[in-house]
């Protein structure tokens, strides 16, 4: 399987629009592309809201302000497509243990629903996806992945629609020994589902990708480490369709460790090895950041999105030949 890169771009001018973003997250609907990421003054401050730009005939469109929560700093937004309906999920809260999750819909990518909380009445840190897309299961199933975050550990679990995403089911927690980890713990899943069974691959605190594995979504494996190099930063993966797994990471092995370099590694056995990490963009200046990233497939192409210095996001498009 072969990559070549065939487009690289800005999805906007930095400064233009906003001091800072970051959390991106990609959709193909139809022939557009739709971007939605978080952006104000600085991550987690009371002006920072859900933005949308739209891909349309190759270009950009302006960025489109989503959430208008008053004083209240929004989080992580995620779009997935179910029955030909766009879904967009953030997290709104000033402290991430705190977080409610939000959800608007669309049939055309412009005009939105009102938002509506996920769980009622959940403030333990935001049910449904966190960062990373949820996947449609064979069975019919919505699984989105999730976690939590505390002062003292973070953990992750699934949850899990059988009606459309009308009600959620959490899953139990992904199994991890806290009592031996180096720092806070595992977050921010990213899903497949391969030969009967969902795996997932999390950001953590022990300077490796970690790995579990379910046969029901509801159920998960004793969290191992994988080969692949983590530096406590967002990941993102998606299946192709010759049955291999593509992985976007930091290629480095440090708790909040550096976001300098971003690149791009595949297994073929679910997790078991990768090849070597190709590098898709890289800064010797280790205050540089590209990070968080986000990808998707039409089989045909992928297309990737990432944070870029905090300022803006680039898009990265992809010919994939197997």
């Amino acid at each position: 399987m072969k990559l070549t890169e065939i487009q690289h771009e800005l999805i906007f001018e930095k400064d233009r629009y906003f001091s800072e973003c970051h959390a991106s997250t990609i959709l193909k609907f139809g022939d557009k592309l739709f971007c939605a990421y978080f952006a104000g003054t600085k991550e987690g401050k009371d002006d920072v809201r859900i933005y949308l730009s739209v891909n349309e005939n190759g270009e950009w469109k302006e960025p489109k302000q989503m959430t208008f929560t008053d004083g209240i700093p929004c989080w992580n937004p995620v779009l997935f497509e179910y029955n030909g309906t766009i879904i967009l999920f953030y997290k709104v809260g000033k402290k991430i243990p705190e977080w409610q999750t939000y959800y608007m819909t669309s049939a055309d990518g412009e005009n939105w629903t009102e938002p509506k909380e996920l769980v009622e009445g959940d403030t333990s840190g935001g049910r449904g996806p966190v960062k990373n897309k949820a996947i449609l299961l064979s069975d019919g199933r919505i699984i989105a992945p999730a976690s939590v975050e505390t002062k003292l550990k973070w953990d992750a679990f699934t949850d899990v629609s059988a009606d459309g995403g009308k009600t959620w089911q959490k899953s139990g927690l992904m199994g991890f020994n806290h009592l031996i980890a180096k720092g806070k713990g595992i977050i921010q899943p990213t899903l497949w589902e391969s030969d009967g069974r969902i795996y997932a691959l999390l950001r953590s605190t022990e300077g490796r990708i970690l790995k579990s594995v379910s046969a029901d979504g509801l159920n998960w494996s004793k969290c191992e480490k994988t080969e692949l190099a983590n530096n406590n930063s967002g990941i993102d993966c998606v299946k192709l369709k010759d049955g291999s797994v593509i992985v976007i990471h930091n290629p480095i092995s440090a708790d909040w460790g550096d976001r300098n370099i971003i690149s791009y590694a595949i297994t073929s056995d679910n997790a078991e090895s990768f090849t070597e990490p190709v590098t898709i963009e890289k800064d010797e200046n280790t205050q540089a950041e590209f990070s968080y990233p986000a990808v998707i497939t039409d089989t045909e192409y992928l297309y990737v999105t990432y944070t870029h210095y905090r300022k803006s996001v680039m898009f990265r498009k992809y010919k994939i030949e197997f």
